[in-house]
């Protein structure tokens, strides 16, 4: 045995390194916050994850691990331009928080957390103009817009759920009147009607 390691070390050196390697591709080690989905041959095949957290074992060059996270998420709205009821603008920012809750939906409708993403972007701008487009352009300025948060979140969530995933909250970051003559306008209006509210009190 020694004669033959002395004969051929490069092979030798190869080999172990070899076995090395296809030892370390089957080891995996899952951490408490992140899931991971077992795909062989291009199906899923089983999840680890929460009980199974830890080091656990796949099948070299024959399974993959697609890595989900346990933790909340955000989507990023891109700026929206609502028209409430009585036909004035605002210009608007929202995002929402999510949570994958069924890491094998998730993988079979959308194969990553990103494209979960990309799908509901859409969806959530969608909500959002339809939602605050039913309300007059104070309700948008006012605590009274938070009913209609919840509306936005309830229906973003039936959607996402087809997709493994809960919303958990949808917010608005900002919401700006466009410059220039609609918010000039905005303001006419606004001192104007303080001005008839402080007559009627005097």
């Amino acid at each position: 045995m020694i004669d033959t390691l002395l004969r051929r070390p490069v092979a030798w050196a190869i080999a172990a390194l070899a076995l090395l390697m296809t030892l370390l591709s089957s080891v995996i080690i899952v951490p408490e916050t992140s899931q991971a989905v077992i795909v062989r041959f291009g199906k899923p095949d089983r999840i680890l994850g929460g009980a199974q957290a830890g080091i656990n074992w796949r099948l070299p060059f024959v399974e993959t691990t697609v890595w989900i996270d346990k933790r909340m998420r955000d989507i990023d709205m891109d700026r929206q331009q609502v028209l409430s009821t009585d036909q004035l603008r605002l210009e608007v920012d929202a995002f929402a928080r999510y949570r994958v809750v069924d890491p094998l939906r998730m993988y079979i409708r959308a194969r990553s957390e990103d494209r979960v993403s990309q799908a509901l972007r859409p969806i959530l701008g969608s909500e959002l103009r339809n939602e605050l487009g039913k309300r007059p352009f104070a309700d948008l300025l006012s605590p009274e817009r938070q009913g209609a948060m919840v509306n936005i979140r309830n229906g973003l969530d039936m959607v996402a759920r087809q997709y493994g995933v809960r919303i958990i909250d949808v917010r608005i970051k900002r919401a700006d009147l466009p410059d220039g003559t609609p918010l000039e306008s905005a303001f006419t209006r606004m001192q104007t009607a303080r001005n008839q509210e402080a007559a009627t009190i005097r």
